[in-house]
């Protein structure tokens, strides 16, 4: 269920980010809206989900999760994560660190929501 629904003009988004994480290193990534001067509806955050990982995510600078062990959802259930959707109108930022101290790990960030046009 989405809180609040997007309304039929209003422009999707989806994206994805990865890499490879060797043990200490950290993904971070920013996503910002592409039409001018819009706010972004963000019902669903997800990443890959391993342990011995840290998950956290920001919007417009003020944190919406994490520091968390688990990521908001996983990328294979894309659960919807915020009711109501967190939103924002400049960028949404998500740091994924790998916190194992021998295993390199491939992790997506995914967040998946709609800008107002």
């Amino acid at each position: 269920m989405l809180v609040p629904c997007p309304d039929p003009d209003d422009a999707p988004f989806n994206e994805t980010v990865s890499a490879e994480l060797a043990p200490g290193e950290k993904l971070t990534a920013e996503f910002t809206p592409e039409q001018s001067e819009t706010r972004m509806y963000l019902p669903i955050l997800a990443a890959s989900k391993y342990p011995n990982m840290s998950y956290e995510a920001s919007a417009d600078g003020e944190p919406i999760y994490g520091p968390g062990r688990a990521p908001p959802t996983d990328i294979d259930d894309l659960s919807v994560t915020f009711i109501p959707a967190k939103s924002f109108t400049r960028s949404l930022t998500v740091e994924v660190t790998n916190l194992d101290d021998s295993v390199t790990r491939t992790v997506i960030i995914q967040p998946v929501g709609w800008e107002v046009t």
